[in-house]
């Protein structure tokens, strides 16, 4: 029994009870410590993890401003340098120089910055064992998928060598029909912007006076005078300047997000097809990029059927689009192509439907694909160069016109005066 030693019995009850008391207090100590600490655990735990939470979130903001780095979208090359560059490529492995060293040499030696760095991840891709094809595809704005399936056929064929070589006449062929149309289009241009600044010139500083000298006298000026006069004033008025800069500014966003709607493009395509000056050119020069395209895949051993959807996102025109996808159908239907070119004689010529035709009965579609390529770009430059001597007489002619009203315009009311006085 606890507290037998002590006598008084009144005592030993007193220390009983306290001893009681004092357990029931320790425990209670013990209780809240462990309460706090398991508290203290939970808050360290929960600092912890708002910690690492914190430091996954910088993590992985790190992580998307990378891939936001890699995503970035490269200015693509012209058709020239990657023309040159992909020449280089072949002629290296034709040397039998390996496919590493010779991405390595193109990337360290070429001007472009785009491909340089594109040729350096991909000699880093082939290092690593990937394929020449899947480090193209990393980059759709540069390589479009005629490359990429004519990569691809090579690799596969192991011809890698002779479709570079034929990947780059066909990109040479594509930059020297642009770079004609481009001279063709260049003089235009730049005789009509010079002649509206002529204009713009004329109306601020030489109108005014001619309208000075005119003022003086009582008689009214003739109509077309008068509005070249009211052209004048109304240009050289700051509120007309103020009210129009923000309707050209809401025009030219408004009519630069109507050209690219499809019904505008249908129209553009159709109009282009049957103005007499531009539809002979648009028309070979489609047919010239097709055909090059299609021979040079088909003989790269690219399936017709893939070889047709390749060739048809190089037409420019959406009317040639439509042929083209017919002809895919008739061929999976089991229908020759030629079938299809014929029903289009408003648009395609006979002598074209019937090389398609020769060329399929004789099993010889990619070289006589490949003849047409070379006829229709020769009538390319051809026509490019009718274009060019057709519209320099008449943007000549335009600019006599513009230059005689104006004349016209502010002698008129002298001829008058003199007339009068007379």
């Amino acid at each position: 029994m606890e507290y037998s030693f002590v006598d008084d019995p009144v005592l030993r009850d007193k220390l009983i009870k306290a001893r009681k008391n004092g357990k029931k207090v320790i425990e209670k100590k013990i209780i809240d410590n462990d309460f706090t600490a398991e508290e203290d655990v939970k808050v360290s735990s929960n600092l912890k993890g708002k910690k690492i939470s914190s430091q996954n979130k910088k993590f992985e903001n790190l992580k998307s401003k990378k891939r936001n780095k890699k995503k970035k979208r490269l200015k693509p090359p012209s058709t020239k340098s990657l023309a040159v560059s992909t020449k280089q490529l072949s002629s290296m492995l034709r040397t039998g120089l390996p496919l590493l060293e010779a991405l390595n040499i193109i990337s360290e030696s070429n001007e472009d910055k785009t491909l340089k760095k594109v040729f350096k991840e991909a000699s880093i891709g082939i290092s690593r064992g990937s394929t020449l094809q899947d480090n193209l595809q990393k980059y759709p704005d540069i390589f479009d998928e005629m490359y990429i399936a004519l990569v691809s056929a090579g690799e596969t064929a192991g011809l890698l060598p002779e479709v570079l070589e034929r990947e780059a006449k066909l990109l040479e062929s594509l930059s020297k029909t642009k770079s004609q149309i481009k001279s063709a289009l260049t003089y235009p241009i730049a005789i009509f912007v010079l002649t509206v600044i002529v204009i713009i010139v004329m109306l601020v500083f030489v109108i005014p006076v001619f309208e000075d000298m005119y003022s003086n006298s009582s008689a009214a000026l003739p109509t077309i005078t008068q509005l070249l006069v009211d052209a004048s004033n109304l240009i050289k008025n700051p509120s007309f300047l103020i009210k129009a800069a923000p309707a050209i500014v809401i025009s030219f966003f408004i009519i630069k997000k109507q050209i690219k709607t499809t019904k505008f493009i249908n129209w553009k395509d159709s109009m282009l097809l049957k103005l007499p000056i531009t539809k002979d050119l648009v028309t070979k020069s489609c047919l010239a990029n097709f055909s090059r395209t299609l021979s040079s895949l088909n003989s790269a051993g690219v399936p017709i059927i893939e070889a047709l959807v390749i060739s048809k996102k190089t037409l420019g025109n959406r009317v040639f689009q439509r042929i083209a996808d017919k002809m895919n159908i008739e061929i999976q239907a089991g229908q020759p192509i030629y079938k299809v070119l014929a029903q289009e004689e408003e648009l395609i010529p006979i002598m074209f439907t019937s090389m398609f035709r020769i060329g399929e009965e004789t099993g010889e579609l990619s070289e006589m694909v490949d003849k047409l390529a070379d006829f229709y770009e020769d009538e390319v430059s051809t026509s490019v160069k009718s274009l060019t001597s057709v519209l320099e007489p008449l943007m000549i002619v335009f600019v006599a016109i513009v230059v005689a009203f104006i004349l016209i315009a502010m002698y008129l009311p002298m001829f008058n005066m003199m007339s009068t006085v007379s």
